[in-house]
């Protein structure tokens, strides 16, 4: 049974009032007060004349490597994320995923993935399902998220066991078609990791695994907004065709270097959080990114009170400045950055 995120903050902390510019992915952007008890959002006050901070939910992370000092990022909740790996990594990874309230459980990335589009993975490590291994890592509990191909040998079977854990099933790092990318997600496959990026691509007559999971609702895309994934135009594309509330900002940001020094291959993102976020707000409006940033993956987890400035929702609140650069983090109401 997947084991749900902590909440040991929650009813332990004293009242607390924040005033700043609101950011909400519902109620827009306008200046006001959070009213904050036991550790959620009590009220929220309208209030003129405020132009700094800005006050946005807290983002969550879908896909991070380099989690440490997240939380300076504005970062309140993420899926710790592991490659592929020999036999029996991932079991001692999950062993030791960090015991608080950020850390909202594991994503695994691979090892059931095409070898054609391993990009940064570990190619010697891809192989074909293995559903007992698999059914190890759900029994722990940890694992919100497993990214396979949808062509793997056992795929399908795998997407039954991931769904039926309360997990959510990505398809990623795969070079397959229109037909079995879609039969992936009559499976049951509900995320994208990192659209465009390692995945078949976009044609007029083969809209491969890109053009399947851009078309197909159901589906949340994850999106690295760091600049050097995708171009621009792309990343223009993928927000106007899909909308703001079908994509989930990730940072896939791994420990320096980020590129491979022999080849110049990214091996992932070199920024997360409230720089992601910058990007996107700049060019396609404020609650538009803070949805991408906040609610949308706070909704494909099911964490039903995450990703909004309102009352009843956990006080999970990044702080920032209007250059956008970070001045606070907060949990549950307590301050977890700067500490």
């Amino acid at each position: 049974m997947l084991q749900a995120p902590r909440q040991g903050l929650l009813g332990k902390n004293p009242p607390v009032e924040l005033a700043g510019v609101l950011i909400d992915p519902i109620d827009g952007q306008r200046p006001g007060i959070l009213h904050i008890a036991d550790g959620r959002i009590t009220a929220v006050e309208e209030a003129g004349g405020i132009e700094a901070p800005f006050i946005y939910p807290g983002f969550i992370d879908l896909q991070i490597y380099d989690y440490n000092g997240c939380t300076a990022w504005g970062i309140t909740g993420y899926l710790a994320t592991v490659g592929t790996s020999a036999s029996g990594a991932v079991e001692r990874f999950l062993a030791e995923l960090p015991d608080d309230e950020v850390c909202l459980g594991a994503h695994v990335e691979g090892p059931y993935l095409s070898l054609e589009k391993a990009g940064a993975q570990a190619a010697e490590h891809i192989r074909a399902v293995d559903l007992e291994e698999l059914g190890r890592w759900l029994a722990t509990g940890r694992v919100r998220m497993v990214t396979l191909a949808s062509e793997a040998e056992g795929a399908f079977e795998a997407i039954d066991h991931i769904v039926e854990a309360g997990a959510v099933a990505a398809i990623g790092h795969t070079a397959t078609n229109y037909y079995t990318t879609r039969a992936a997600i009559d499976r049951g496959a509900r995320f994208a990791t990192h659209i465009w990026n390692a995945m078949s691509g976009f044609t007029a007559r083969t809209p491969g695994a890109v053009g399947t999971l851009l078309a197909d609702d159901r589906v949340t895309l994850g999106l690295i907004a760091d600049g050097r994934h995708l171009h621009p135009a792309t990343e223009e594309v993928t927000v106007r065709s899909a909308g703001p509330m079908r994509i989930a900002l990730t940072s896939d940001m791994v420990a320096p270097p980020q590129e491979d020094e022999a080849t110049g291959r990214l091996r992932g993102g070199d920024r997360c959080g409230a720089a992601l976020v910058r990007r996107m707000a700049r060019r396609f409006g404020y609650p538009e990114a803070v949805a991408m940033a906040s609610l949308v993956p706070a909704q494909l987890l099911g964490l039903g009170d995450r990703g909004r400035l309102a009352p009843g929702y956990r006080a999970d609140i990044a702080v920032l400045a209007p250059d956008f650069a970070p001045l606070q983090t907060l949990i549950a109401g307590m301050p977890v950055w700067p500490t």
